[in-house]
């Protein structure tokens, strides 16, 4: 770890003695980060593009802005929502699933709450982490308490002397909770460190007016201490000094780990103002979350904005764009003409109406020299079309190596090709999507850091009143283990997993929500359809069954309201199965797999027999019709082989030879 600039065994333990430590930490580490907040407020300047380009004479297509406000709308697309899960998920620690449910939701119930900052804090933090490269949050805990009335004092009856002084009775709390404030990337100081576990300490900055601060900040006696104060001072701008009415006064709280005392300073006064040992007592000390920092390295904790990695490329088109500019305002129609032609030629251009016939003079002369091709040279604009076309391609050319060293892939700006198949454009969309997974993995770690810093402080310093009222767990499933399941948060808040998942806070895929449900859905229902005729078979087994659905569900995200829902289903089970066996004698329910397989059977009979009726009608109709087709066939059999006997009879009674007739 690095050594702070100012020894610990240096510093007296006195006001003055820490005064004059933080003057020289303070004046070192803003020495340390000016190049890069010069850095930053350029950068920011950039971003609002900050400039009169009447005056200025370039042109900007503003392509950091539009970038930052696609990324910004990708990585934060919606509230974020926090998932609180048992670090172990045994199906029998009921207490603990409790716990970890009513913690999530006073989380999220603090989330939606309109006076609640912390999804303005992380979209703050986020902007400040593309534009700067430092975004930073962090967690303060209030309580509102209020005075009960006096217990008036107990008198003597008879001679009303006091027999017990009044007593007042200790504040009382209303109220409790913990916010979450931005932090501006210019307000906040640190010591020098490798990297960020080892910063020594943290300062925030705080522009206090005279009635916050003397409600703070008072001397022994309770005399105001403003009058000694340096002030900021009135600023000279006219905007400003209309937002900011008066003086402030610049107060650093500082955070010092070494010691875990928390000190309030303001620079250029003799003493500090405060001095307070840790009340939080946060597994990391600070109050926030390790920040977002850009393009950091191991050797020292200064962020490296990621406009300066490619500022050189979006200079150069907007270089590029500022000569198309002037080259197309030099897109004109003019040229010169001969002046012995006469001012008539002139009149072609210079104000002529359309489809007008202009009158020359000495026609002869004026056709010798070839007529107007003769007597006027045009401006050649060939040269500048050529010059706009090859600048155009070379934009282009730059915007794509901006895109590859940016990230911001094609997919990711809408842009596509009809041409490309369904299977084309899926693989640019998963491509684009891992460019952008480590920042959304950032975004997450920071919301889910800042999420734990409030539980802890929830575990800590809430009571257990309060934790039940803000969880509403009187109205929940598990009514009778709530107060067990906030004394465990006070005791053991180490053994939950408090997080934000990265699609919780990038835009919702309202698809792969809806196939997570139905996938938990259908396993519960092929798990009951599976196990319904064992429970039949074997009586008193349902509630051995819900266990084991129990411990299946208790290890899937999001499913600690339906462990809820599972125990009462396995009391109600064993209260059936106990009934069951005090009741011997009475004879088991029938089994309804079976009465539905004994209806089966009996359709699928009568369905038999139908077919049978109808195929037996079938084929006596058959028979009937092939006996009456035989009998139609005979007689006419017969019919025939009557006449040809008639016929050869005749034949014989006229006597011819060849038997034909005369």
């Amino acid at each position: 770890m690095n050594e702070p600039i100012v020894q610990e065994a240096d510093v007296q333990d006195t006001p003055q003695g820490w005064a004059q430590r933080w003057a020289t930490e303070l004046s070192t580490a803003r020495e340390t980060l000016s190049k890069w907040h010069e850095q930053g407020r350029r950068i920011v300047k950039r971003f609002r593009d900050e400039r009169e380009a009447d005056k200025d004479g370039d042109t900007r297509w503003n392509l950091f802005t539009s970038n930052v406000q696609t990324q910004v709308a990708t990585l934060y697309g919606q509230v974020p929502r926090v998932s609180v899960s048992r670090r172990f998920a045994d199906a029998n620690d009921d207490v603990a699933r409790v716990a970890a449910d009513m913690l999530e939701r006073i989380l999220n119930s603090d989330i939606e709450k309109d006076s609640d900052t912390f999804a303005q804090a992380l979209e703050y933090a986020l902007l400040d982490r593309l534009l700067p490269g430092f975004g930073l949050a962090r967690v303060r805990y209030v309580a509102e308490f209020e005075t009960p009335p006096q217990t008036p004092p107990i008198l003597d009856e008879a001679t009303g002397a006091e027999l017990a002084p009044a007593v007042q009775p200790p504040d009382r709390k209303v109220s409790e909770c913990v916010e979450t404030d931005y932090c501006h990337w210019q307000d906040v100081l640190w010591g020098h460190a490798r990297v960020w576990h080892e910063v020594p300490w943290l300062a925030f900055r705080a522009e206090m007016q005279q009635r916050k601060f003397d409600a703070r900040f008072k001397t022994a006696d309770g005399k105001s201490l403003w009058g000694s104060m340096p002030k900021m001072g009135r600023p000279t701008d006219d905007a400003d000094k209309k937002a900011q009415p008066g003086d402030t006064v610049e107060v650093w709280e500082i955070w010092d780990k070494e010691t875990r005392q928390v000190h309030w300073y303001v620079e250029g006064f003799a003493t500090v103002l405060d001095t307070k040992a840790d009340t939080y007592g946060l597994d990391g000390f600070f109050p926030c979350p390790r920040p977002m920092l850009a393009n950091m390295t191991t050797d020292k904790v200064v962020p490296r904005p990621d406009f300066v990695l490619a500022q050189d490329l979006y200079n150069q088109i907007d270089n590029l764009c500022t000569r198309i500019k002037l080259l197309e305002d030099a897109i004109r129609v003019a040229g010169v003409y001969d002046k012995s032609a006469g001012t008539d030629v002139g009149r072609l251009v210079n104000g002529a109406a359309s489809n007008t016939l202009i009158p020359i003079d000495n026609w002869a002369a004026f056709a010798e020299k070839g007529g107007v091709r003769g007597v006027i040279d045009w401006l050649p604009l060939e040269q500048v079309v050529s010059a706009i076309t090859a600048l155009s391609g070379r934009v282009r050319e730059a915007q794509d190596a901006l895109y590859q060293v940016t990230g911001m892939a094609d997919i990711m700006r809408g842009a596509s090709d009809p041409r490309e198949t369904a299977a084309a454009q899926g693989i640019k969309a998963r491509f684009g999507s891992v460019r952008l997974q480590k920042l959304q993995d950032e975004v997450a770690r920071f919301a889910s850091e800042i999420q734990r810093l409030k539980a802890q402080l929830i575990g800590k310093l809430y009571d257990v009143q309060s934790i039940l009222t803000q969880a509403n767990a009187e109205h929940s499933f598990d009514a009778a283990v709530a107060p067990q399941a906030a004394q465990l948060l006070q005791e053991r808040l180490a053994m939950y997993r408090v997080e934000v998942k990265p699609e919780a806070v990038s835009l919702t895929d309202f698809a792969a929500l809806k196939s997570e449900r139905m996938e938990l859905l259908t396993g519960i229902s092929t798990f009951l359809q599976a196990m319904g005729p064992l429970a039949q078979q074997v009586p008193g087994s349902a509630p051995f069954l819900m266990q084991m659905l129990k411990w299946s569900v208790s290890g899937l995200r999001g499913a600690s309201g339906i462990e809820g829902v599972l125990d009462r289903a396995i009391t109600a089970a064993e209260q059936a199965a106990k009934q069951a066996q005090g009741q011997p004698g009475k004879p088991p329910p029938p089994d309804p797999k079976l009465l539905a397989q004994q209806l089966k059977g009996q359709q699928e009979i009568q369905k038999v027999q139908a077919e049978l009726e109808a195929d037996l009608t079938r084929t006596q109709a058959e028979v009937q019709a092939n006996a009456q087709k035989e009998r139609t066939q005979a007689e006419w059999n017969t019919r025939e082989a009557a006449g040809k006997a008639a016929i050869a009879q005749a034949n014989r009674v006229v006597g011819r030879p060849d038997g034909g007739l005369t």
